[in-house]
C-alpha cells in the first residue's frame, strides 16, 4: 500500500495572491512520481497557531508532511516554532548550524545580522537539512510511531536543490519505495466537450487502479491524464502505452498533442512542413488568433487583419499574395440568437477550399479564445 502524504505551503503572501505556489505542484509531482499518495495540500498564513493546528491534523491523516516556506530569519518566520508545538518539543541551538550560516554571509561578503541566530533553532530531535544554496537550513522528525515530517525552505531554488539531492533519496530509504516510479501522460484534445469525450472512453476512465485515467476539462481543450506506477520506467511506459494506443484509436485526429506540446506549436510546426506563407484574415476573435499564432515567434503583436507569417523569421505585413500562400478566415455568420452565434472558419489554398460552420455561445472573451482555438485545430487538421 502506498504511503499517505500532505503538503503544507506556508506564507501569507500565497493566500493574498501576490506569490503563485509553485513548490506545491511540484512536490506534488515529485512526491506521487516517488511512491506516495498525495492526499492533501493545504496553504496557511505566516500565523504560529494555524501551523501548529495544521501539523496535528495532517499527522491524523497521512504518513508523512512536507512544508516549504517560514524558515527565513524574520519574526514572520515561524514554521519552527509551529512545528516544534505541535509535536510538543523544545526549540534547541544548534551551534554546528550557526557556523555555516555565518559562513555562507562571510562567502557572499555580508555581515550576518543577529537575527539570522533564530536560523539555527530547530525542534529536539529533529535532523538538519543542510542547505548550501542558502541561510534557511531545512529539518526532518520521525514521530514515534514512524510518520515523518520534513521542513524545506520558501525558495524555490533552495526547496528543489534539497529535495532532489537529499529529501527524495532518504524518504525512498526510510518508506521502502525502491526505486517504483509514477508518470502521467497528458493527452491534449480540442473540438469536443467534456461528456463527448467521456462518451467515448468513458469506460476507461478510472480514479483508480493502475493505471488509471482522468480527464481535465477547460474552455478552450479537455485533457485526459493517463497515470501508472510501476517498478522501471519501461514498466509503466508500457502501461500507459497499451491505454494511449485504445484512446488514440478511439479519438483520432481529435487529439493534437501530447505533454507540453501546444495547439500554436503543433500548427506552426506542420506550416513549415507545408505552407511557404499563411494569410489571415479574423473579422470574429478580437485578435485572439493571430495572438495565438504569433505565441511562437519572436517580435511584437500587430493588429491587423491580414497577417504572412512565414516559417522562417522575421513576420511582416501582407501586400499582395504569394504562391504556396494558405488563407485562413474567421467570420461572424449571425448576430447573437437564444445565446449563440455562429461563425465560418474558411481555409483557401491549392486550389481547394474548406469551410467548417460552429455555432458557440457564453461570454464575449471565452468565446474568441474558444474560436480561436477552433480555427487552429481545423488548420492543423486541414494541414495533415
Amino acid at each position: 500500500m502506498r504511503p499517505k502524504a500532505a503538503i503544507l505551503t506556508i506564507g501569507t503572501e500565497l493566500l493574498l495572491g501576490k506569490v503563485i505556489d509553485t513548490n506545491g505542484a511540484y512536490l506534488g509531482e515529485v512526491l506521487s512520481s516517488a511512491g506516495f499518495d498525495v492526499n492533501i495540500s493545504v496553504s496557511v498564513g505566516d500565523h504560529l497557531r494555524e501551523i501548529s493546528k495544521w501539523v496535528r491534523i495532517l499527522f491524523k491523516e497521512v504518513d508523512l508532511i512536507v512544508t516549504t516556506g517560514g524558515l527565513g530569519p524574520t519574526k514572520d518566520d515561524l514554521t519552527r516554532q509551529g512545528v516544534a508545538n505541535a509535536l510538543n518539543l523544545p526549540l534547541i541551538f544548534h551551534e554546528e548550524l550557526m557556523k555555516g550560516i555565518e559562513a555562507i554571509f562571510s562567502s557572499r561578503g555580508f555581515r550576518m545580522t543577529e537575527n539570522n541566530r533564530r536560523q539555527a533553532y530547530l525542534p529536539e530531535g529533529t535532523s538538519p537539512i543542510l542547505n548550501p544554496m542558502g541561510t534557511a537550513p531545512g529539518f526532518s522528525y520521525k514521530t514515534d510511531d514512524g510518520k515523518i515530517i520534513v521542513c524545506l525552505p520558501g525558495v524555490p531554488k533552495e526547496l528543489r536543490f534539497l529535495v532532489e539531492g537529499s529529501v527524495v533519496p532518504y524518504l525512498r530509504k526510510v518508506f521502502d519505495l525502491g526505486h517504483r516510479t509514477k508518470r502521467t501522460r497528458v493527452l491534449k484534445v480540442c473540438g469536443l466537450g467534456e461528456s463527448s469525450v467521456d462518451q467515448k472512453i468513458g469506460d476507461l476512465m478510472k480514479t483508480e487502479g493502475n493505471p488509471f485515467v482522468g480527464v481535465l476539462a477547460s474552455p478552450e481543450m479537455i485533457r485526459i491524464l493517463i497515470t501508472a506506477e510501476g517498478n522501471s520506467e519501461a514498466d509503466v511506459g508500457r502501461m500507459i502505452g497499451e491505454v494511449e494506443t485504445e484512446i488514440r484509436r478511439r479519438l483520432g485526429p481529435r487529439i493534437f498533442g501530447a505533454d507540453e506540446e501546444t495547439i500554436e506549436g503543433v500548427v506552426l510546426g506542420r506550416l513549415k512542413e507545408r505552407v511557404k506563407f499563411l494569410m489571415v484574415e479574423d473579422e470574429a476573435t478580437g485578435g485572439e488568433l493571430v495572438r495565438h499564432l504569433l505565441k511562437g515567434f519572436e517580435g511584437a503583436y500587430h493588429s491587423m487583419s491580414c497577417l504572412r507569417i512565414s516559417p522562417d523569421l522575421p513576420m511582416s505585413l501582407c501586400q499582395e499574395e504569394a504562391p504556396e500562400t494558405v488563407l485562413l478566415r474567421v467570420q461572424l455568420l449571425s448576430k447573437e440568437e437564444g445565446g449563440l452565434k455562429d461563425f465560418k472558419i474558411s481555409f483557401f489554398g491549392s486550389g481547394e477550399v474548406k469551410e467548417f460552420n460552429v455555432r458557440l455561445g457564453g461570454p464575449k472573451e471565452d468565446v474568441e479564445r474558444r474560436l480561436a482555438v477552433l480555427a487552429m485545430d481545423q488548420l492543423r487538421k486541414w494541414l495533415i
